[in-house]
């Protein structure tokens, strides 16, 4: 068996910060490991860029350990990321803020490669007769009709045991740390690592402020001198905070044309409103003969029933946390 050796790889830090990173304790373990056992296990790339395997790959080049490399086939740096994101899932020792970050990126990320393969002309309501160069389209009852970004939400949220409606809050939890991580770099990772445990509402609203702002708020966690943030003691506080800082950009009205306050108007207003959403669902459904509807009509009204279902979810979930 010839030696291995030790190839020089590249390190894209994008790819590199979606891997929980190792404690102290762990790294000095997988160290001793690698000096007594060698790398057994192959660091896999893509196009030379290392997808993972970096604190092996970090350890064996100080240390001249030499390591395999297995290169992996992806068409995009999209696929390499939905790829990190479900082998990490696939790991017990992450933080549940990381495992919400994670599954909003694969499913992210997922969109985006779905989208790419449906630029040919092919969409996922198509299946391809090989015989032939026949598209059969498949009737609108079919499983296939479902559409692709729904179809990907679907598999996500069976595979981490999640409802669909949960991967599409993710999302938008994951869109916010991207956000929160331009603004306040060193802020996301003591967010995803559970160090400030910031509700989703909260980092959402975080991510909508001003870096001098957010910087702010990370100064006023860190006068708490704890280890930890309890929960239930920063989220009203973070949120006044947000809530006061967002206002700093709005004029505030005069005292003369200051409108009475009433703290139940819009979820009044919203509760009135949802009984006419049903009965108007009710009367479409009961009433409409699905099988003659254009799949394009369907395929939209699928769409604004997600998107919907999403804003529910994130509603009642702050119904609940209040």
């Amino acid at each position: 068996m010839e030696p291995k050796s030790t190839p020089t790889l590249k390190i894209d830090s994008d790819f590199r910060n979606l891997i929980r990173p190792l404690s102290k304790k762990e790294y000095r373990q997988l160290e001793e490991n690698l000096l007594s056992d060698g790398c057994l296990d192959p660091i896999i790339v893509w196009n030379g860029v290392i997808v993972d395997g970096h604190n092996r790959y970090e350890i064996c080049k100080r240390h001249n350990i030499g390591f395999e490399v297995y290169e992996m086939d992806f068409e995009s740096r999209e696929e390499v990321f939905a790829w990190i994101c479900a082998h990490q899932l696939g790991r017990r020792n992450i933080t549940e803020e990381t495992r919400k970050f994670l599954i909003g990126m694969q499913y992210e990320s997922q969109k985006i490669v779905n989208s790419r393969k449906n630029t040919d002309g092919k969409n996922q309501f198509t299946v391809t007769d090989k015989d032939s160069d026949t598209s059969i389209e498949p009737a609108p009852d079919e499983e296939e009709y479902i559409p692709s970004g729904h179809r990907t939400a679907q598999r996500i949220a069976m595979e981490n045991n999640v409802t669909f409606s949960t991967v599409q809050k993710y999302a938008i939890y994951t869109r916010a740390l991207e956000l929160l991580g331009k603004k306040a770099p060193d802020l996301v990772p003591k967010i995803l690592s559970g160090r400030y445990k910031i509700s989703h509402s909260n980092v959402v609203e975080l991510s909508r402020l001003t870096p001098e702002q957010i910087a702010k708020v990370s100064r006023r966690i860190e006068e708490m001198q704890q280890p930890f943030v309890q929960y239930k003691k920063t989220r009203s506080e973070l949120q006044d905070i947000c809530e006061s800082l967002s206002s700093e950009t709005v004029p505030a009205p005069s005292i003369k044309n200051m409108p009475v306050f009433d703290p139940d108007a819009e979820v009044t207003g919203l509760t009135l409103t949802i009984p006419s959403w049903g009965s108007l669902i009710e009367r479409t459904r009961t009433k409409t003969n699905l099988g003659i509807v254009s799949k394009q009509a369907k395929y939209k009204l699928a769409e604004a029933f997600a998107d919907l279902q999403g804003k529910i979810t994130d509603m009642l979930s702050a119904i609940k946390e209040d």
